[in-house]
């Protein structure tokens, strides 16, 4: 069966700092409309306001069904429909199996996974009605490897990289393609938090971790959100990636190889 072209719009949660503001500013750069989707107001619109009219703010928290449900209408009924969905909110705890507290490892499943989950039950059918498209599911290199202090982190980013496995499966019918990106570790304002928890808790600095950090990659330096959202853009648009579906796309400077 024969696809309508692709709407060129796309809808980012998580999307006011780090990777999901780069792949904001990169799409938008590329001609196409974006919605940015999260919880901090400030900072979506301000990313928003800069990026100019083809871009717009929406608040929606991905644990919230009937947000997201308002967000993708708004978005479908600004653009004229929805092309693609890089489904990037989530967030970032250290702890392993037998430390972690019932309260984290609920909180970390509930946003990594149920969040999209239901981004992606949100998003699919305003796709699928308007021709077909992409999702992008913001996954981790953890999905291939083990890291120790990442024991909630890891569990759900490695069920994201099974749910595209699936879904892709699932969504070829409605003309829906689904991919993720694999990042290793990049300099993000999630990380930063991430950091100066650790170094809060009385471990070491915020710089010291960055550093050791670093070390762990090739190039002697972790990722940009800007390297993570080209790659994105080239999953999310069907005339450069009609022939990728289904998978998970290391982007981790060379991690997972050492």
């Amino acid at each position: 069966m024969e696809t309508t072209k692709q709407h060129k719009n796309i809808l980012i949660t998580g999307g006011a700092t780090g990777i999901g503001a780069a792949a904001a500013r990169l799409f938008a750069a590329n001609g196409w409309q974006v919605a940015v989707a999260d919880i901090n107001d400030e900072a979506g619109e301000a990313l928003a306001a800069a990026i100019g009219h083809d871009c717009i703010y929406l608040h929606a928290d991905t644990r919230c069904r009937a947000e997201l449900d308002a967000a993708v209408e708004a978005a479908c009924g600004r653009f004229g429909g929805l092309g693609a969905l890089f489904a990037n909110a989530g967030i970032h705890r250290r702890n392993t199996l037998l430390g972690v507290s019932d309260e984290e490892f609920d909180l970390v499943v509930k946003t990594n996974i149920y969040g999209t989950v239901n981004t992606l039950r949100a998003a699919v059918p305003a796709i699928a009605k308007s021709g077909g498209g992409a999702v992008v599911i913001n996954a981790s290199e953890q999905v291939f490897a083990g890291k120790p202090g990442n024991f909630a982190y890891g569990l759900t980013k490695g069920a994201l990289g099974q749910l595209t496995r699936t879904a892709a499966i699932e969504l070829a019918p409605m003309h829906v393609r689904v991919n993720a990106v694999c990042p290793s570790t990049v300099h993000t304002p999630l990380v930063d938090s991430l950091f100066e928890r650790v170094a809060a808790a009385g471990g070491p600095s915020k710089e010291e971790l960055w550093a050791e950090e670093d070390a762990l990659f090739l190039r002697g330096s972790a990722g940009t959100p800007d390297e993570v959202a080209r790659m994105v853009l080239f999953l999310a648009d069907d005339a450069q990636s009609a022939f990728c579906n289904g998978a998970n796309y290391l982007v981790d400077g060379g991690y997972t190889a050492s």
